[in-house]
């Protein structure tokens, strides 16, 4: 059996540091009513859009995505897409068990002692949360580790990554048709929650699904427009005062307009990758360990919340930043200790079997 090309493991900088500062709007997102007391009203209002962040990971994975596998899917034949699902399982299912695996320990001390209420989720959710199918429409609403509804998500877009190819093929030959594919694919999602009569970006039980698809796709054909366009310093930075002016929109009159003001933000980092404050070594890092921020930080608030939270009282600064913390220490440590290496070792398995050696691609 021929072998199919190997994976790029570009990674550009920029990307994977804005990654980083995204989970952490996530956490600081989920972590808002309890700050309130201690922060402006005009800064709670930006931790109340951290919701938002997840749009630009679902474009950023399908730029990255097609970008490190785009070629090797797309020639590769049975092989390629065998291989891309291999690493994807590799890259995002161990950690996403670990902390399902850490919710169940808590809900059964719950049931067990009477003192929480997250046994009543039902286990059918959680049942489905084991096979990441949990956000594919069988549940009125995110349940157990809730950020992981997104990674249901992307695991369809996994799926029919090859189908999404063959979809934008006819795309890529021509540049109009990438900038057509990227503007009507962003701007398609909020007229979706129109239709199925859901505010933007809530109700992700129910839209989530298309609403990572969509902007998946359209991350791929954002990739395209990369390869297409010419490396410009002036045009990036014409690109981030467009994503900036998109985003004045957004807040000031609800415009349709955030996945395309992501896309412009994505485009202009991936041609910066000069000196910057994106390329610094601190924010690489809190990219590079950003799943871990991300799958983990709920477990961490529910035990927090647990721990110290008494309904009426606020919770002091002190605590917070203990919290912050708990939470960076356990997005490196999962990370290094945990999420690494077993990727390395589900690949390496992956690899004896077939009899062939493969780079650890390191790409999201």
């Amino acid at each position: 059996m021929a072998s199919a090309p190997e994976p790029r493991t570009d990674e550009l900088l920029p990307l994977t540091a804005i990654r980083g500062l995204a989970a952490w709007w996530v956490v600081l997102f989920h972590l808002r009513f309890l700050l309130a007391p201690w922060i402006p009203t005009s800064v709670l209002a930006v931790l109340a859009r951290g919701n938002l962040a997840v749009d630009l990971f679902f474009i950023l994975s399908g730029f990255v995505i097609a970008l490190n596998y785009g070629e090797r899917v797309g020639t590769g034949g049975a092989a390629g897409y065998r291989d891309f699902l291999v690493r994807r399982f590799a890259r995002v299912y161990p950690l996403h068990l670990l902390i399902l695996l850490g919710f169940a320990a808590y809900a059964l001390a719950a049931a067990a002692f009477g003192t929480a209420r997250l046994a009543e989720q039902g286990w059918e959710y959680f049942g489905a949360s084991l096979l990441l199918v949990q956000n594919w429409g069988f549940a009125d609403e995110a349940r157990w580790n809730v950020p992981a509804w997104s990674i249901s998500t992307e695991a369809l877009a996994y799926l029919l990554f090859p189908l999404l190819l063959t979809l934008l093929k006819p795309a890529r030959r021509r540049l109009w048709l990438l900038v057509a594919a990227v503007a009507g694919l962003g701007l398609s999602v909020e007229p979706f929650f129109w239709l199925t009569g859901h505010p933007f970006p809530n109700a992700v039980a129910e839209t989530g699904l298309f609403r990572c698809l969509a902007q998946f796709a359209m991350g791929m054909a954002l990739y395209g427009l990369w390869l297409r366009l010419p490396r410009r310093r002036w045009l990036a930075g014409l690109l981030v005062g467009v994503a900036a002016l998109l985003a004045i929109g957004f807040v000031l009159w609800n415009a349709p307009v955030v996945p395309i003001a992501w896309a412009a933000l994505i485009l202009a980092l991936a041609w910066s990758q000069g000196p910057g404050i994106l390329v610094a070594p601190g924010l690489v890092w809190l990219g590079r360990i950003s799943y871990a921020t991300y799958l983990s930080h709920y477990l961490l608030l529910t035990l927090f919340k647990y721990a110290f939270v008494t309904a009426g009282e606020p919770v002091s600064p002190p605590r917070l930043a203990l919290y912050l913390f708990a939470v960076l220490a356990a997005s490196a440590g999962l990370y290094h200790g945990f999420e690494r290496p077993a990727q390395a070792w589900l690949l390496a398995r992956w690899t004896a079997r077939h009899g062939r050696r493969r780079e650890l691609v390191a790409a999201e």
